[in-house]
């Protein structure tokens, strides 16, 4: 936080500037206001007529004023204590510094007194100076309430204890809006993370389904295979037992064969190759049946890890809708304490 940017009302509303100045100038009897850096920000509080009703309406007395304000309250954030100073009208103002860690934003101005009857020379001189009619000013001037020094020095150092209150107020409520700032910023971080997170969860969940729905697949064409498998083996078996058959005519046909003697030597031949024939489809049934008896146990197998890894991919999703409710918690929890 830039604290030479910060101004009195930043940290101190209006309204409260001037009932605390109001309560001071009831009091005590004599004028307040407040001012930052700029000038007055607050309406005058039991001002003098010398003052209202000569003095700040002219342009020029108005000009000295403020400019005897600001050089009473830098000077009072110079010392670090309440100032007393006459003004250039010859009035007995005080200024109280307003400091927010340690720099001077703005003072409590109090005043508009007399320690001693004025000096109606001076008073007209002044008069002529500011344009307004010197012996008007004079009689107003007579107006002005006397008060002792030692009152004047009591009032500013009441001044200056609500200067101090003033300042403390406006740290702490500095720090709170400072802290309250970087709690925000630090509340939206962590409610975007978790709505980063719960897009990724949303996205993780997806890819689970979708990868759930392939395995769905793949079991339905491992059972399909499998399925298949049992049709082939089927005919496999089948032909093993045609193979049999053919096996045994042959061997038939060659016992006749040898009967019928040299008239049946060209059908002996053909029984031979019968028999070689059935032989081979029998191998050849044998070892189909082997790597069918492979393909079903690795279906079996296949089945087995589908199974395994639909188990695993229900305890994720499990797994994330729990995270993802302790997400919503967490977030809830956050906005109700923000």
């Amino acid at each position: 936080m830039d604290l030479d940017s910060i101004t009195l009302l930043d940290v101190i509303d209006r309204h409260t500037l001037q009932s605390l100045q109001d309560a001071f100038a009831n009091a005590t009897g004599m004028a307040a206001l407040a001012t930052d850096r700029t000038g007055s920000v607050t309406q005058l509080s039991n001002p003098t007529e010398f003052c209202m009703k000569y003095t700040r309406p002219s342009h020029v007395g108005c000009e000295r004023c403020e400019k005897c304000d600001l050089q009473g309250g830098s000077e009072s954030s110079r010392t670090g204590r309440p100032s007393v100073y006459y003004c250039h009208a010859g009035l007995v103002d005080f200024a109280a510094p307003i400091m927010l860690n340690g720099h001077h934003i703005g003072s409590l101005i109090g005043g508009q007194v007399l320690t001693e009857e004025p000096d109606d020379n001076k008073i007209r001189q002044i008069a002529r100076e500011i344009g307004v009619n010197p012996e008007e000013y004079v009689r107003a001037v007579h107006k002005v309430k006397i008060v002792p020094k030692s009152q004047v020095d009591a009032a500013a150092e009441l001044l200056y204890q609500m200067a101090n209150a003033l300042s403390d107020v406006g740290y702490q409520r500095m720090m709170a809006q400072s802290h309250s700032t970087q709690s925000d910023t630090a509340f939206k971080d962590v409610h975007d993370h978790f709505i980063d997170i719960n897009k990724q969860t949303d996205s993780v969940v997806s890819g689970i389904t979708a990868l759930a729905d392939s395995f769905t697949s793949i079991k339905e064409s491992a059972a399909a295979s499998a399925k298949a498998v049992e049709i082939t083996d089927s005919i496999i078996k089948t032909i093993e037992s045609s193979s049999t058959q053919l096996t045994l005519i042959g061997f038939n046909a060659s016992i006749e064969a040898k009967r019928a003697g040299a008239a049946g030597q060209g059908f002996n031949v053909i029984a031979q190759e019968v028999r070689t024939l059935a032989d081979k489809n029998t191998k050849q049934a044998v070892e189909i049946e082997k790597t069918l008896h492979g393909i079903k146990k690795a279906m079996t197998d296949i089945n087995e890890q589908i199974k395994d890894v639909y188990s695993a991919i229900g305890n994720t999703e499990s797994d994330i809708e729990s995270l993802r409710n302790m997400l919503e918690s967490v977030n809830a929890l956050i906005k109700e304490i923000k």
